[in-house]
């Protein structure tokens, strides 16, 4: 494996850093770590710090580059992100004038470097918030993987790529969330509340989404919760467990969504009114 290459213009693949696990290398994927998770920059500063660490024991070479990208989601539910070198016409995109410094280095074991990203737009550039993802590639900590195919031996170089969000900031912004549908029902596998949201305002809308699984007298049985990323629309379901004794008529699911995200920079969403809503379990 030699990286997750970046698809042409208009062209796009999904995210798949996963392969890595597939191939049992979980403990190698973690050896560079990015920090904070997403990078907010405003026109006022153009510029914004990550922080990488070597957590392995081997050297890291890295190199940086820029693409775009946001959460999607199918029609069950399940979301990933894909990543493209260029964005399609009318995407609020900020790649073609974002740079790093420095652009590739090298890591030692236990070595921290800070990876400073200027922004640089045309200063005619409409108010409204522009989205990236900054790619850190690291490779070289693991020993390449031998393989043997009858006589022909074939020696693989493993590459990680960490995608961490980048959002650009002119003038105001403000976001929020509609939900445009909410279903629960009973499924084989418990009580399934999909939920079919979509972003309102000029900014993405980064928050949470908790729901309970509530009985007929009030009692909560079960509940979930779960970060959420609502850059144009999101499907999210969630499953509850079904109750000892199975439900009886008037359970109900109760959903909020707000922008509290514990995980990323205080000053970094765009906060929002809560959104809150009740469905009854089909």
């Amino acid at each position: 494996m030699r990286g997750f290459p970046l698809s042409r213009p208009g062209v796009r693949r999904p995210v798949l850093l996963a392969a890595l696990l597939l191939l049992g290398l979980a403990t190698r994927a973690a050896a560079v770590t990015v920090s904070p998770s997403a990078l907010f920059i405003d026109s006022r500063t153009r510029t914004g710090t990550l922080t990488l660490y070597n957590g392995g024991t081997l050297p890291e070479e890295v190199e940086v580059s820029f693409g775009f990208g946001y959460p999607v989601s199918d029609a069950n539910g399940t979301v990933h992100v894909e990543l493209a070198d260029s964005a399609a016409p009318g995407e609020p995109s900020i790649v073609p004038w974002a740079r790093a410094f420095p652009r590739r280095l090298v890591l030692q074991p236990g070595q921290r470097q800070v990876l400073r990203v200027l922004v640089q737009p045309p200063a005619d550039l409409p108010d409204g918030e522009y989205w990236g993802r900054v790619l850190v590639r690291a490779r070289g900590g693991q020993p390449p993987i031998e393989q043997t195919s009858g006589d022909v031996r074939m020696q693989l170089n493993v590459e990680t790529v960490i995608a961490t969000a980048l959002m650009f900031r002119k003038g105001p912004v403000h976001t929020g969330v509609a939900v445009r549908d909410a279903r629960a029902e009973t499924t084989p596998e418990g009580v399934q509340l999909t939920l079919d949201v979509a972003r309102e305002g000029n900014a993405a809308y980064l928050g949470r989404i908790r729901a309970q699984l509530v009985a007929p007298d009030g009692r909560v049985q079960s509940e979930v919760e779960d970060a959420v990323a609502v850059y144009r629309s999101l499907r999210r379901r969630f499953v509850f467990p079904v109750p000892a004794g199975g439900l009886r008529p008037g359970y109900t699911v109760r959903y909020t969504l707000d922008t509290e995200r514990p995980d990323l920079p205080a000053s970094g969403p765009v906060r929002a009114a809560p959104v809150a809503g009740t469905v009854p379990v089909r």
